[in-house]
Parts: C-alpha cells; sequence; structure tokens
C-alpha cells in the first residue's frame, strides 16, 4: 500500500491525482469509481468515528 496521499481511503488502490478527487468531509483522496458510493460514505463514517477512540476528556 502506498502513503495516504496517493491511495483511494476507500478501496486502497493506488490514485493519482487525474484518477481521484479529494473528500470534503475528511479531506482524503478517493477515487473517481468510489467517489460518491455508498462505500465512500461508510468510510467516511468510520475515519470520523475512528478519531475519537483513545481520547478521553480531562475536564472531569
Amino acid at each position: 500500500m502506498g502513503s495516504i496521499k496517493d491511495t483511494c481511503f476507500v478501496c486502497k488502490i493506488g490514485i493519482t491525482p487525474e484518477t481521484s478527487v479529494l473528500n470534503q468531509v475528511v479531506n482524503m483522496p478517493v477515487c473517481l469509481d468510489c467517489h460518491g458510493s455508498e462505500n465512500e460514505k461508510k468510510e467516511e463514517k468510520e475515519v470520523l468515528e475512528s478519531l475519537a477512540d483513545g481520547f478521553v476528556c480531562g475536564c472531569i
């Protein structure tokens, strides 16, 4: 697998700037085949949920 900037965050295939667009929700590249698909929406949710893993509020 390549770096995050040249891999589709949905299907994990290699991409180039010509074969991908930037997902505006998670700010990650997505291939043209996955762009707008239900799989993209599911991965958006997974990525956003994983951001909170391991974080604990320190105000308590």
